[in-house]
């Protein structure tokens, strides 16, 4: 196993608002992975491209005595994870309409990489 992804993880959010429990589980994961030094890539998927827009009222809320996505998105940020989209659901629309300033904000990956890297490489993937 290299050194470099020893400790590193894959989180794919396919889950938008209609599934807010299961979206916020996927972040709390991602948070408590990176808070324990994991270097931690979120990536987000048809429904879960919701979390990238500035706009989602959902992301403001709370579920079950768990902190909000906003909060959990600022934390990530704070603990050095990476936020992707994937690309074909950016580009194919599969969940939302997103504004062209909120796709510029985050950088993009294709499901081939997170294929070999879940497959092929040391880093485990897990998805909600």
């Amino acid at each position: 196993m290299e050194q470099q992804n020893r400790h590193a993880l894959q989180v794919v959010i396919a889950s938008g608002p209609e599934a807010l429990g299961r979206a916020v589980l996927g972040f709390a994961f991602a948070v408590c992975a990176a808070i324990s030094g994991v270097k931690v890539t979120v990536i987000l998927a048809l429904g879960g491209i919701a979390w990238a827009a500035d706009h989602e009222p959902a992301a403001k809320q709370s579920v079950n005595g768990f902190d909000s996505i906003s909060n959990y998105t600022d934390i990530l940020k704070d603990h050095g994870a990476t936020v992707r989209l994937c690309s074909a659901c950016l580009s194919e629309s599969c969940a939302v309409t997103m504004e062209k300033n909120d796709q510029a904000q985050l950088p993009c990956v294709g499901l081939t990489e997170v294929a070999i890297q879940a497959g092929y490489g040391p880093v485990p993937t897990v998805v909600f």
